[in-house]
């Protein structure tokens, strides 16, 4: 008897020493949105890519000033004739520094801070890109998660039905067909809730992959739909003036709008370039040092004479004065392509504010159906549970108590999907007008 309380003991001490090491080793990582758009922030894979770039861009900017830097060389030589091989002999060495200077220098020096300062905003592009992305699909992954849980409270209360029917079929207080009724509904929703959990496994890796965590990373997610909806500003749809002011006072702009307004700048300075290029001159300067020996039989050896020199040039080109040269056409390019981007800025910031109230108006729009489907969803479950009592009594058959059912959870899903609807929406707002994402949610800081 003692053996075995003391085996006993021994295999209970080893199973919770197992279990509290894999807890230990396996631990879950709550994550809220903030804690998942800084994960991806620091380790999502094509944002690092697009950091290489904008450090390539940097290296560029810092060295830009290269186009002046002295070329310096040095070098040396020693030569025989076949003939009297021991009395024949030349040597000389040699040092060399040139420079050239063009008005190309200044352009070129802009062109680089110019780039660097694209890369930076494509970079930046880059970071608000996955914020977005990540903030989408936590908010995906928030209503899969409510749907998973509302497709369990469905099988669950189709299992009891059904068993409840079992047990009023076998004192016979009701007919067969109706067990089988409440048999199929129950079996129709294990598909359903077993489709709910694939979906959301397969989008919960995607997440992972897109904070750069390994797929055996146990994470979960802190939040919920109803603190989005509890969360919205009001008067959004801009009728507010405090939001008017906001939205027409605000210091961010459009990302895509700032890229091509850098890209006008670039373009701007390429006409100079080509101008530069066309009609600028171009000084070059150069010195050199080469002492060198020769020993002849007739002559003997002589000591070291100077071949070096200092020379001075100046090029002014004159192709530019040319309508049909290459150089002039391509100012003419180039002047082209600064009258294109002023027209795609143009139409940008006409599409920004078009873009902007429209989406405050869908926003509006969909606040306004949240409070009714709130409202529906109070009144469909009011009356699941009346036709639940009425059909426990006996007053209410089958068909009226799944109907009731179905309502029900019809109405909890619309008003999931409708809080994601406006998740969504706010976050394309946001990134519409350039504000920090969060902006238009006072859930943020509790997050």
């Amino acid at each position: 008897m003692k053996l075995r309380f003391i085996f006993a003991a021994v295999f209970f001490a080893t199973v919770l020493s197992i279990v509290v090491h894999s807890q230990e080793a396996d631990p879950k990582i709550v994550v809220t949105i903030q804690d998942a758009v800084q994960t991806a922030l620091e380790n999502n894979i094509s944002l690092k890519r697009s950091q290489i770039q904008f450090d390539a861009a940097a290296r560029t900017k810092k060295s830009s000033w290269n186009s002046v830097s002295p070329a310096i060389s040095v070098g040396g030589g020693f030569s025989k004739n076949n003939e009297n091989f021991a009395e024949n002999y030349s040597a000389y060495v040699q040092a060399s520094i040139g420079i050239t200077l063009s008005t190309n220098l200044y352009s070129d020096i802009k062109n680089a801070a110019l780039r660097y300062e694209a890369g930076e905003l494509s970079y930046e592009t880059a970071k608000r890109s996955i914020e977005m992305n990540v903030r989408s699909a936590f908010y995906a992954l928030l209503y899969q998660k409510e749907n998973i849980s509302l497709q369990e409270q469905n099988l669950e209360t189709t299992r009891e039905l059904y068993q409840t029917n079992q047990r009023k079929y076998s004192r016979g207080a009701i007919s067969e067909i109706d067990v089988l009724s409440s048999q199929v509904n129950y079996e129709r929703n294990i598909p359903l809730l077993q489709n709910a959990q694939i979906t959301h496994d397969k989008n919960l890796a995607l997440f992972k992959q897109m904070l750069g965590l390994e797929q055996d990373a146990q994470i979960v997610l802190s939040g919920n739909l109803d603190e989005i909806i509890n969360s919205l500003k009001p008067n959004l749809s801009g009728k507010d003036e405090s939001v008017r002011s906001f939205v027409e006072g605000s210091d961010a702009k459009n990302f895509e709008l700032a890229a091509l307004e850098k890209n006008l700048e670039i373009a701007k300075n390429s006409l100079l370039a080509s101008r530069f290029s066309a009609y600028g001159p171009t000084i070059s300067a150069g010195w050199s040092y080469q002492p060198t020996w020769i020993k002849t039989p007739v002559a003997g050896s002589s000591g070291p004479n100077d071949g070096g020199r200092l020379s001075l040039s100046i090029n002014i080109p004159l192709d530019g004065l040319f309508p049909w040269s290459r150089k002039n056409l391509e100012i003419s390019s180039a002047k082209d392509n600064i009258k294109d981007l002023q027209l795609q800025i143009e139409d940008k910031k006409t599409s920004v504010q078009v873009e902007t109230q429209s989406a405050i108006q869908s926003i509006e729009q969909m606040s306004a159906t949240l409070q009714t489907l709130q409202a529906s969803e109070r009144l469909a479950e009011r009356t699941y549970q009346m036709t639940q009592e009425a059909y426990g009594r006996g007053t209410r058959n089958y068909t009226e108590l799944l109907s009731a059912q179905n309502s029900l959870e019809n109405a909890r899903l619309s008003l999931k999907q409708q809080a994601y609807n406006i998740a969504t929406s706010i976050l394309n707002l946001e990134n519409n007008l350039g504000i920090p994402f969060g902006t238009l949610l006072n859930n943020e800081n509790s997050n």
